[in-house]
């Protein structure tokens, strides 16, 4: 089984986190005996320094896995939806034939419709090749698309072969926004098996939070609630892991409420890094807006961590009374109930049941053989 994948954003060298989920599904196939060929077709947003050539295919073999890159320059394109996506066509179709069309493949999986998606129906139209699309855009759930957005989309979904969401509430969010009767699936993320459990030795309680710091985070929240909640408790820490524009506010925050020593702002770490911070956290908290899914949801799940998150859409599949709790209501007194409740029950949570659980329902060969499954019923379609 041959598939080109069409992510439309995924990790370099300078950046080895942005769409790293996509890389870790694309490697977990490959283990499954899958071929897969990587195709992603990008503008870099203005402040990202340049990585690769624009208007120049990159060829290269990364872990194995083939992946050609083709960049444009950031010159603000994206806000002129019918060119860009114009442009997108164009390079896309002229791309696969001359460097892919040979190749053989079975069936293209483009994940969510910004660009990737669109580029998977244009060569479909194109070359009749056959569709998946996964989708994980915010931009759904925050209604931030243009008239033009929403009409791509409503496209992807009618002429996709199978349409993928990663949870129920995108899902009906697509359903709304498209008008579309058509079964959409839901398939969830995966977690990488890097999200192991290990017994929470620790004598200090600690409270991480991973994600970038931005506003759609809520992370300042998240600072205001614990330094309320746990004031002078010196053996009750809570670590922020990501990096972003908010984080000259934060660290004011943590000054303003002198919690200096309790409260730790860890910047962008590594993979492994994440995996040993959350095997040494005991609860996971994360107040974002919303959240397709919510990937750090079910990592830290993995390595046995108590959930503490707001009704954001994507935690709803994930979260239940036996692995965490959900806030209706995101005031200062709200989230402190919850940190408070959360400290005092812990020994009622068993962390070994919640990481096996998760490992079930959200592992790569459960993800992985469901998509298999459906690469093997489209393909085997006359």
């Amino acid at each position: 089984m041959k598939i080109l994948v069409i992510p439309s954003w995924y990790p370099s060298e300078k950046y080895p986190n942005n769409g790293v989920f996509f890389k870790e599904q694309v490697k977990a196939l490959k283990k499954q005996g899958i071929d897969i060929t990587v195709l992603c077709i990008n503008i870099p947003y203005r402040k990202t320094p340049k990585e690769f050539p624009y208007f120049k295919l990159c060829h290269c073999v990364e872990e194995g896995i083939e992946v050609y890159r083709f960049c444009l320059p950031p010159v603000g394109i994206r806000h002129f939806s019918n060119i860009y996506y114009f442009l997108l066509r164009k390079i896309a179709i002229y791309l696969y034939k001359r460097e892919l069309q040979n190749k053989g493949f079975d069936l293209i999986h483009a994940h969510s419709f910004i660009s990737g998606g669109y580029i998977a129906i244009q060569l479909k139209q194109k070359f009749g090749c056959k569709c998946v699309i996964t989708e994980h855009s915010s931009k759904i759930l925050l209604h931030q698309l243009n008239d033009y957005e929403e009409s791509i989309l409503k496209k992807c979904v009618e002429n996709s072969d199978i349409f993928i969401s990663v949870s129920n509430n995108l899902k009906k969010a697509i359903e709304n926004i498209t008008g579309e009767k058509k079964k959409i699936l839901v398939i969830p993320n995966m977690v990488n098996c890097i999200f192991s459990f290990k017994e929470k030795m620790q004598k200090d309680f600690i409270f991480a939070s991973v994600g970038n710091l931005i506003p759609l985070k809520q992370m300042n929240y998240l600072v205001e609630a614990f330094s309320e909640a746990f004031k002078n408790q010196k053996n009750v820490l809570l670590y922020i892991a990501g990096d972003g524009p908010e984080r000259d506010r934060l660290n004011q925050l943590i000054v303003k409420y002198q919690m200096q020593k309790q409260i730790l702002l860890l910047g962008e770490i590594s993979r492994k890094e994440v995996v040993r911070l959350l095997q040494r956290s005991k609860v996971m908290v994360l107040l974002s807006k919303v959240e397709t899914f919510g990937i750090a949801y079910i990592e830290a799940l993995a390595t046995g961590n108590v959930i503490l998150g707001s009704n954001n859409g994507g935690i709803n599949d994930i979260v239940n009374k036996d692995n965490g709790v959900i806030l209706d209501s995101l005031d200062i007194e709200s989230i402190v109930r919850g940190l408070k409740k959360i400290y005092v029950n812990y020994d009622l949570y068993n962390p070994k049941e919640i990481s096996m659980l998760c490992k079930e329902n959200y592992g790569s060969e459960k993800i992985c053989s469901q998509l298999r499954c459906e690469y093997e019923k489209l393909i085997n379609e006359k």
